[in-house]
Parts: structure tokens; C-alpha cells; sequence
């Protein structure tokens, strides 16, 4: 009971027959309104009375707050920052510092003094302990933190300096705790001072999700959508796309080139949908198209993949294949920090192709030719010289990859940071340098080595102009140099695996250049190609801008707002190479002196006038937008209606690219349990006739938080804390064919033998005139994508365990391709395009997030998992005579060789064979019956590959070949996936990843040219130390050898695309491993360093596959017959002042 002397105040004038009437309402209601006391509320708050803190816990919640004055007097101030968290939570920490409790009934909080524990803190038996806690992102000191004796009422809060005193026992458990970060217990023992560093909740910085034109709370979210933070994908690379695998659910990611600045992966978002092109993601950099390998992951604060239609469909025609969103840093209200990291690392190559030396090339050369019955060319004696190397000018052995490449190489990394502001104005500036230099040896007197020098800037500034509007200024640059040289990097790789070893060393003894003695473009020293040729330079510069405007419109109802957004960007690359031919010679023997004689195969041309190229773009991108967002009780609303239009314009053509679109949408939550999301785009394009130029693409999303249901058990909630369902349905589009533009125009082409007439001599009168090329299409129309997403969201034990999980089945219908099977008898001079054929999507993706504490020791896990497949429902194609030759109901295999594979069923053995002898006790093979032999060789011997007849007619040919045969799987994997560990111990820690790509194939021989041996002939031709190693001989019949019966003419049989040459793509990648150390804040702040730390770490370190010869990843890459991939070693510092 209150006294006389005790005033009841209600921070809100409350009548109590309201309050009774009111709550004997919520008594009948009280099934819906249960679970209000862990209704979502965010606040920022600093250093207010606790009146002032209950008046806005009132103003955003229905709760009226009753409690006596003597129990608030004297209280010390509160500081608080919380994003949507539960209303319960933040009374118990705000309150429970401070020697009070929060008691809920229905919608009225009652505020009493908590009562204490018998025996603990009794007066006379504590000293004081001292000390400071400080933000670990930035090392600024944290006020308002709670401090209490754990299973006591007593406690203190930091002040401004983030420094507190408190009087404790030796036994006593200091607890800290600040809405937002990370809770920790400190023992107090025999300590007087305790520096304590606390961390944001990583669930608390994924409270807002970034979505398509902007953002949205987490618990309302429809759709599935994966997000990273920028520091996830801070790694040793040059391309911001080499850094994700493995790294975000939902995203396909592969690496096939290692080449500086040309080492872009890439990737797709659930799988490729179709196989007619155009299945590239649409990339977004704040909200504006713009290439993600131009931004630095220093700049990144999110990286986020919209997925399924409720995420997409509001980009229409550009959204079918997903959507990336970039969003880059941003200025805070905070004193300046300046933040720099820098970074050097030591690259080698993952895996290098091996080849045979000479006296093993040319012995396989004569084991070939026994084979084939002849004779061998090549005696013992000679190849005895090649073994022992008596005159490496005469009989070489030349490992052109050790020639031409060292084995490691070395690129710099320096970023610097300045990030601040005021309430008023806010900014984040950033540089950066990256250096990468190639594998290649270097000419001395210029640079004939690939490498890439960039150099980036990035300013963003936001302004406000006044209390309800919002400017935002921002602007990056980039200047690029990238070096090549003249040959081009893949030409010297193709010389590599294609120059035998034994014709001529790279450089004579003398110092003579060495040519090759059939000299040709194909047929030349690889040593002169890379170095002796000359070089091109690349030189690129871009600009982009952007101003964005955004006004509250609270004046005329509250949550609404406009915003306009205008970008310029300015894209200019400027080429230059310089060729040159040095004297070459070819040395056939050696005279009376033992001096070569030379035969001249080039004279010398020296250096001449750079060849110069350029080429540029501009991009201008519009937007502008109203936006709505109110909450009313229990409701949330949010509305947006948006257009845009973009227009690129090339250097070289005078009509600009254009695209316009309207879209909008509209979210409503209930008492964040039930949300439905209604979307919808309407996209514009010049690729169809006025009557399909546009398209409407609508989505449904649906939403249903469990665990905020009243009848959620409460014996579960200290197991799960958080469930949620989502679904979604949806409709997007796509123009692009990778094909000329305006498709529905028709195309002629001048002619000068058009003939009016026929004589005795053929056609007459023939006059100038036009003929018809592509013929008009008016009934061209947009691809549709029907995207269909079931997800679930849940997390136990407090978060510690965080998992979501989605379903996702999409049709692609419509599919804009060139007709291949409509017959010449039609009259057309080209195949017609038309809106043909159907691709299915189906698959699974999902990922969980692990953290828990053991004492000081912080443990954290992380894994993800993407499983898409593709079927053609629908495809262009004849009725086959047999079903494995249908394309449809196959996959996508994108093997990309022209002709689909034989089945490989063995090697012959001479069990294949009737065998008779000859006079000279040689065997004769004769097939037996029954068994086919192969039309490519005059006679099928042992140790050549036998082929499956699929069809039973006695005969192979293309009727027996099979598209996506079984037990093997698509160029591009089916399954990505990643998993990695961390801990974390007093400064110390550790983070190791793992990635790994399934259902995938590699063809080994995919490009004969760089791996079958004596492909072109003994000259122009090398052979793999696999082959050296296993292969079948008539010494050795192994039936699993690697290579089968070396041929050096009749190779028809080996070299034809069969799944002889197929391996299994998958592999497991120990991706990064890095240990550092945050060194100790207390000593670093002498220097005026608030935070700092070294750190060495790995990447790509370690592939486990089946492939061997080399990186899997690059996959269908000639045998490995490309810039290889890295393993990169670094060392890194990073501080902040």
C-alpha cells in the first residue's frame, strides 16, 4: 500500500477506472496479448533521467508505467541504445543496476525496489574496485554500462569516460551488460583494477536488413536474403568476386584464372536457369548498377544476395538471376578515426602441369609408332644424349614452365580509413593501393610480366541540411594499370604445352635467340614469345557519382518521406602495346671448332611506333522515390512507389542504352507475428516492339514469427529463440541474349549480284540492291522466371545457434534464343529469334551460425550449403531417334565441346580378341563377334578405349553419344559449400575456412591441341608426366592406366570427346587460415593508438580432389593449360588512432 506522504505518478496521466476497465479488456483478449511484455523497441538514449526513460518507454509501447517517487530519486541517468529488442529485456538491464524491478500486468508496468539476498556484499566486509570498459570495434570508451555483483541488486554505471568504481568482496562476480553488446563476467579475486573490452551482439547488427531499394526490419522480412559483413570478405585477392565462395548460401562461385587483373570469378545465384545466356546477376553498389570488382572490401559494410521473388521481382526485368546488393561504409556521429591496414603476401602456385623431359618425349614418340606397326626414328644412342644432356644446344630438354615461370611472386595491399562526424554531418573517406605481379620472367629492359597496379578512392558524406532533410554525397574513383605482354598470357601457355622439348633450348650458349626450324605463329620459341615480342599496357579510369536527397514529410502524415537519387559514372580505358621480332636462328650441328652453325629463321625488327586504342562509357541513373513507414500499436506499415531510368552510352555508337522502370511495394506486420509483403515491378525495354515493351512482374510474400505466439511453450523458449516461417511466389524478367539490340527490327544487307534475269550464261542484269537479314520479330516478349521460395529462420539457446533454410523451385518460360531447327525451305537468310523453350530450377540452400564462451575463451563457427539444379523442360530441338540424345529433360552440362560424349566402358584387353601369330610369332588381333571395334583406327588393337554401343547396331557414331550421361555432372557445380571455425582468447585467435564445390566434371581433354600427345605432330606437341607415368604399354597392360595405347597418326579414337577423359570436379579447399593477436588496448593508448593488430594469414592453402593434374577450379582448362590459381601466404597490420 502507498502512504499519504506517496505520491503515485504515471508519466502519462492515467485515470485508474480507465486503467481497471482497460485491463479487464486485455484480460478477455489476453490470448493475443500474452506475449506484449517482449514486444520489439529500439531507443537511443543518452545520459536522460529515469522519468524521461519511462515517458519514452510509454511513447512507443501501450504500457503506462506506475511507480512511488522515493523509489526514482536520486537515480543515476540513463544511457541506452537498443535495436528491437525485447521490452522486457531492457527494463530488467536498465533497471536492475539500479536496485529496481519491472512487473508486468496486462498493459501496465508496476515499479518496485528489487528485494536483495540475505549474506551478500555485507557492509564492512568489501573493498573497491576500479576500472574502464571501451567499445572493441573502436576502442572508445563506453558510458552507461551496467555493472552489477552477480546474484546482488548492487551495481554502478561507467560514466561518460566509460570508468567506474565498486565496492566488492574477494569472492564477487562482476557482471557487465549494455543493450546492443555482448554480457560479460569478470571475477573480481584479488584484483583493483579490470580493463573491460565489450563486443556488439552480432545478432543485434543483422537487427536491420538491407533490401531492394531499402531496408527493412528483420523479423518482417519475406524473402530470402543472405547478407556477410565487408569483413568477411577482406582476403589477399584483387577481385572483390574471388572472395565469397563458400561464403554466402544461395551464391555459385568459381574461380578459372589466376592472372592479375584478369582473375574475376564467376558466379551465379542459385545455379544457371538458362541456356540460352543472359544469367548474370544484377549487381547494385548503393543502390546503382555499377561492377562489384570495382569497390575495395575495406569500403564493403554489407554484402547482401536477394534470392527469390519477393526480393527480386521489384527490379522486374533485370531481377531473374538474383540480385547482389553492395553497400559501402558511412560516416558516424564520433570523434575522427583514422584506420589503416596493410598488407604483403607471398603467392605460389596451387598446382603447375608437369611434362616429360626429351628422352622421355621422344621415347614415347617411338613407343607410339610401334604401336602403329612401324618403325621406331629415334635410336638409343641419340636419346642417350638427351638423357645425359652432352650438348644442350643440340639436344636439349627444355621444361618450358620452369623456363618462363618462377615460382612465386609477391602483392601489396595498403588501405587507409577516416571515418567521423558530427550530428550534422557525418563522413567516411577511403584510399587504397593494391600491386600484383605475375609468375612470368621479365625481359630487363621493359615489362613483358602481367601484373595490375590499382588505386581506389572513395568518399561518402551525408549532411543534414536540417532536422527532416538528409543529403548524401558520395564519390569513387578508381585509376588501374595492367600489363601484359605482346603475345598475351594465353598464347604463351598454349606455346607451353605445345612446343616439344627436345627441338631447341630457349637460349643458345652463346647467347643466340633460338627459333623454332618450322617457324609459324603456332610453331614458335615460347622464351621469345614472353619476352623477346614486346608489350601492351592497359590504362583504365572510372568516376563514379552520386547525390542522393531525401525529405520527412512528418507535416503531412508521420513515416512519410520523398528521395531522389542522380548518378554519373565515367568509364575510360586507353591501350597501348609495342611490338618488336629479334634475329632468330635454328643451330643444325656444329663445325670443325665446335662452333653451331646457325640457319637464320627471322631478321630483326626493332621497336616501332605504340599501337594505341581507346574506348569509354557514361552511365547516368535516375531515381526517385516516396516512401512510407509507420507503426500504429500492434501494426507496422511500410509503403514505397519508385521509378528509375538508366542510360548508358558507348563511345562508339550514337543511340544510348536505356531502360526505365515503375515499381512498388507494400509490407504490413502484426505485432511482429504475421507479415505479408506485396511487390511488384513494371520494366521497360528496347529489345521489344512497342506492344511487349513492357512487363509487369508482381511478387507475394508471407511471414509468420512462431515464437512470438502467445501459446509458444515457455519451456521452449530457453531453448529456441526465434522461429519463423517464410514464403513467397513471384513473377521476374529478362531481355538480356547477349545478341544484338532492338531484336524485333528487321536487318538487310547491301548486295551487288542481285540477278533480274537468266541467259545462256546464267543469272543477267545483276543490280545493287538490299537483301533481308534478321526479319521483323514484333512478337518478341519478355523471358519470364516464376520463382517459388519456402524458408524457415530459427536460432537457439540465446542465439548461439543460428540457422535458416530454403527451398526454391523457379521456371523459366519464354526463353529469347535463335531458332535451331527451322529448315532453309522456309526462305529465312537467319535462324528467326522467337520466345522459345522452358528451364526448371530446383534446389536448397541455407546456412547456421555458431558462437558460444567457455570462460575467456570466445568460440564462433560459421557453415553454408547451396544445392541448384537445372532441367530443361523445353528445348529446340527435333524428335531423337534415342532418348539420351534428347536435350530435354537433361541439364545444363555446358562441357562446351561441340559434340556430346561416348561412353567410355574400358580399355580393350586381349581378351577382346581372337589372337593368331604370324611367321615371325607376331600376334594378330581379331575382334571377336559381338564386340565394336572403333571406326576411327584401322584396326582396333589392346589398350585403345572401347566405347559403349548404346544402340546395338554394330556400329559407333553420334547416335551413341550422350548428352549429360549418368554418374557425371555439369562444367559448373551443382553443390557449393563453406564452413569455418574461429576462437578467440585475450587478443588471440584463430579463423580457418574451408570451401568446397560438388557435382561438378572436369574434361581433361577438352582442347586436344595443349593435351593429347603428338596431337599436331612430333614439332608442335608435348606430353604430360601423367603420361610418362601411367599408360598402357604391351609391357605393362594396366586397364586402369591413366592414358590409353599411345598413337602418334591414328588418334581418332582417343582424342574424341568420350567420358574417358572425365574426372570428378569436387574438392574440398582449405580456403583461409589467419592467427593474429589485438594488441593490448592499455598499452597501445601511450602511442595514441585506440586499437591495433598483427596477423598471418593463408589462402587457398590446401585442395583435396581428384583431379591432380591440376587446380580443379579452373575446370575445363586444356589439361591446366592456364595462368594457375594461388596459395598466398600474408602478413597484415591494422590499427586505429
Amino acid at each position: 500500500m502507498y502512504t499519504n506522504q506517496e505520491k503515485v505518478v504515471f508519466l502519462r496521466k492515467v485515470d485508474w477506472h480507465k486503467t481497471c476497465v482497460f485491463a479487464l479488456l486485455l484480460l478477455i483478449v489476453g490470448s493475443v496479448h500474452a506475449q506484449s511484455n517482449r514486444q520489439p523497441i529500439t531507443l537511443q538514449l543518452n545520459n536522460v533521467t529515469i522519468r524521461d526513460f519511462f515517458k519514452e518507454i510509454e511513447s512507443k509501447t501501450q504500457f503506462s508505467i506506475v511507480y512511488r517517487d522515493s523509489l526514482i530519486n536520486n537515480k543515476k541517468d540513463v544511457s541506452v541504445r537498443v535495436t528491437n529488442r525485447p521490452l522486457d529485456e531492457v527494463m530488467r538491464l536498465v533497471l536492475t543496476p539500479r536496485g529496481l524491478q519491472a512487473n508486468f500486468s496486462n498493459k501496465t508496468i508496476i515499479i518496485t525496489e528489487t528485494v536483495k539476498k540475505n549474506g551478500v556484499n555485507q557492509p564492512g566486509k568489501s573493498r573497491t574496485v576500479t576500472g574502464q570498459v571501451t567499445d572493441a570495434e573502436n576502442g572508445e570508451p563506453l558510458p552507461g554500462v551496467n555493472i552489477i555483483i552477480e546474484g546482488s541488486s548492487k551495481g554502478v554505471i561507467t560514466g561518460e569516460n566509460g570508468v567506474f568504481s565498486i565496492g566488492v568482496g574477494s569472492n564477487d562476480v562482476l557482471v557487465f551488460s549494455l543493450i546492443g553488446m555482448e554480457s560479460q563476467k569478470i571475477a573480481v579475486a584479488d584484483k583493483n583494477y579490470v580493463d573491460v573490452v565489450m563486443r556488439e551482439q552480432s545478432e543485434m547488427l543483422d537487427e536491420v536488413q538491407i533490401v531492394g531499394f531499402g531496408q527493412q526490419k528483420k523479423g518482417s522480412v519475406t524473402s530470402s536474403v543472405a547478407s556477410v559483413k565487408g569483413e568477411s570478405l577482406r582476403v589477399p585477392v584483387g577481385k572483390l568476386s574471388n572472395s565469397f565462395a563458400g561464403q554466402v548460401a544461395g551464391l555459385i562461385s568459381i574461380q578459372r584464372s589466376g592472372e592479375p587483373g584478369y582473375d574475376a570469378a564467376e558466379f551465379w545465384i542459385r545455379g544457371i536457369s538458362s541456356f540460352a545466356g543472359g544469367t548474370s546477376p544484377l549487381v547494385l553498389v548503393d543502390g546503382v548498377p555499377r561492377s562489384l570488382n570495382d569497390i575495395e572490401a575495406e569500403e564493403i559494410e554489407s554484402f547482401t544476395v536477394l534470392k527469390d521473388a519477393a526480393a527480386t521481382a521489384i527490379y522486374g526485368a533485370e531481377g531473374a538471376n538474383g540480385v547482389v546488393l553492395i553497400t559501402s561504409k558511412r560516416g558516424r556521429a564520433q570523434k575522427a578515426k583514422i584506420s589503416y591496414r596493410g598488407e604483403a603476401s607471398y603467392l605460389t602456385p596451387t598446382r603447375r602441369p608437369r611434362y616429360a623431359n626429351s628422352y622421355d618425349y621422344l621415347s614415347l614418340y617411338n613407343e607410339a609408332l610401334v604401336n602403329e606397326g612401324k618403325d621406331p626414328v629415334f635410336s638409343q644412342d641419340v636419346l642417350e644424349k638427351y638423357r645425359t644432356g652432352e650438348d644442350p644446344d643440340l639436344y636439349p630438354s627444355v621444361d618450358w614452365w620452369d623456363v618462363l615461370i618462377n615460382d612465386h611472386t609477391y602483392n601489396t595491399r595498403h588501405t587507409l580509413n577516416f571515418r567521423g562526424g558530427t550530428e550534422n554531418a557525418r563522413y567516411f573517406v577511403s584510399g587504397a593501393y593494391f600491386e600484383e605481379s605475375g609468375y612470368f620472367k621479365s625481359n630487363p629492359e621493359y615489362n613483358n610480366n602481367t601484373g595490375v597496379k590499382r588505386y581506389n578512392l572513395r568518399s561518402n558524406i551525408d549532411i543534414d541540411v536540417t532536422k527532416t532533410t538528409l543529403l548524401r554525397v558520395d564519390f569513387s574513383g578508381q585509376y588501374l594499370t595492367q600489363n601484359r605482354s605482346y603475345g598475351g598470357t594465353q598464347e604463351v601457355f598454349d606455346r607451353i604445352s605445345r612446343i616439344p622439348p627436345y627441338l631447341f633450348p630457349a637460349v643458345y650458349s652463346d647467347g643466340t635467340f633460338a627459333q623454332h626450324p618450322s617457324f609459324t605463329n603456332n610453331r614458335q620459341n615460347p622464351w621469345l614469345l614472353l619476352t623477346e615480342t614486346g608489350y601492351a599496357k592497359t590504362y583504365r579510369t572510372f568516376i563514379q557519382s552520386k547525390i542522393d536527397l531525401e525529405q520527412k514529410l512528418d507535416f503531412i502524415t508521420e513515416g512519410l518521406k520523398i528521395r531522389g537519387v542522380i548518378s554519373y559514372d565515367s568509364d575510360a580505358n586507353f591501350f597501348t602495346s609495342r611490338s618488336k621480332t629479334p634475329a632468330t636462328f635454328y643451330a643444325t650441328g656444329r663445325d670443325a671448332d665446335g662452333k653451331l652453325i646457325f640457319q637464320q629463321i627471322q631478321n630483326e625488327v626493332k621497336f616501332g611506333e605504340p599501337s594505341e586504342s581507346n574506348n569509354g562509357e557514361k552511365k547516368i541513373y535516375l531515381e526517385a522515390a516516396i516512401d512510407y513507414k509507420r507503426d500504429f500499436d500492434l501494426h507496422s506499415v511500410t509503403g514505397m512507389l519508385l521509378t528509375y531510368r538508366k542510360n548508358r552510352q558507348l563511345h562508339n555508337e550514337a543511340l544510348s542504352y536505356r531502360k526505365e522502370a515503375y515499381l512498388g511495394r507494400v509490407t504490413y506486420t502484426y505485432d511482429n507475428r504475421y507479415t505479408v509483403e506485396m511487390n511488384f515491378g513494371i520494366t521497360g525495354s528496347e529489345q521489344f516492339a512497342k506492344e511487349n515493351r513492357y512487363g509487369f512482374f508482381p511478387a507475394l510474400g508471407l511471414a509468420w514469427n512462431l515464437y512470438n505466439e502467445p501459446y509458444f511453450p515457455v519451456s521452449w523458449q530457453k531453448t529456441v529463440s526465434n522461429l519463423r516461417c517464410r514464403g513467397s511466389i513471384g513473377k521476374t524478367g529478362n531481355d538480356a541474349t547477349g545478341g544484338a539490340r532492338f531484336l524485333h527490327f528487321p536487318t538487310f544487307t547491301d548486295t551487288s549480284s542481285y540477278g533480274w534475269g537468266i541467259g545462256s550464261s546464267g543469272v543477267t542484269n545483276s543490280l545493287t540492291g538490299l537483301t533481308e537479314g534478321r526479319f521483323e520479330s514484333p512478337g518478341l516478349g519478355w523471358e519470364i522466371e516464376t520463382k517459388r521460395n519456402i524458408g524457415v529462420d530459427f536460432a537457439l539457446w540465446n542465439g548461439r545457434v543460428d540457422i535458416t533454410a530454403d527451398y526454391f523451385n523457379d521456371d523459366r518460360t519464354n526463353i529469347l534464343l535463335q531458332r535451331r531447327t527451322v529448315t532453309d525451305m522456309a526462305g529465312f537468310r537467319q535462324s528467326p529469334w522467337q520466345n522459345y523453350g522452358i528451364v526448371n530450377n530446383e534446389g536448397f540452400d541455407a546456412s547456421i551460425n555458431l558462437k558460444h564462451n567457455v570462460g575467456d575463451v570466445r568460440l564462433s563457427g560459421k557453415g553454408t550449403f547451396t544445392f541448384a539444379r537445372d532441367t530443361i523442360v523445353e528445348y529446340d530441338e527435333l524428335p531423337q531417334l534415342y532418348p539420351w540424345l534428347e536435350v530435354t529433360g537433361k541439364r545444363i552440362t555446358q562441357q562446351g565441346t561441340g559434340q556430346n560424349p561416348l561412353i567410355a566402358e574400358r580399355l580393350f584387353a586381349e581378351d577382346d580378341f581372337d589372337i593368331t601369330y604370324d611367321n615371325e610369332n607376331n600376334k594378330i588381333y581379331t575382334l571377336k563377334p559381338g564386340i565394336v571395334g572403333s571406326p576411327w583406327l584401322p584396326q582396333t588393337l589392346p589398350g585403345d578405349i572401347k566405347y559403349k554401343d548404346l544402340n546395338g547396331d554394330g556400329i559407333l557414331d553420334n547416335n551413341d553419344r550422350v548428352y549429360d550421361p549418368e554418374g557425371w555432372h555439369p562444367a559448373v557445380p551443382e553443390i557449393v559449400y563453406g564452413f569455418g571455425f574461429g576462437a578467440d582468447y585475450k587478443g588471440f585467435y584463430i579463423n580457418t575456412f574451408f570451401q568446397g564445390a560438388a557435382n561438378v566434371t572436369v574434361n581433361l581433354n577438352n582442347y586436344s591441341a595443349s593435351f593429347m600427345p603428338f596431337h599436331w605432330g612430333l614439332i608442335e606437341s608435348n606430353v604430360r608426366q601423367e603420361i610418362v607415368e601411367s599408360r598402357w604399354t604391351q609391357e605393362n597392360p594396366d586397364p586402369n592406366a591413366f592414358f590409353p595405347r599411345l598413337r602418334q597418326a591414328n588418334m581418332g579414337n582417343s582424342n574424341t570427346h568420350s567420358t574417358f577423359w572425365y574426372r570428378s570436379g569436387n574438392f574440398l579447399r582449405l580456403k583461409n587460415l589467419e592467427i593474429g593477436y589485438n594488441l593490448n588496448r592499455k598499452t597501445l593508448k601511450y602511442l595514441g593508438i585506440s586499437a591495433s593488430r598483427i596477423y598471418l594469414s593463408g589462402y587457398n592453402l590446401h585442395v583435396w580432389d581428384q583431379v591432380k593434374m591440376f587446380d580443379p577450379e579452373l575446370g575445363n582448362a586444356a589439361g591446366g593449360t592456364r595462368y594457375p590459381l594461388s596459395r598466398t601466404w600474408t602478413i597484415g597490420l591494422e590499427f586505429t588512432i
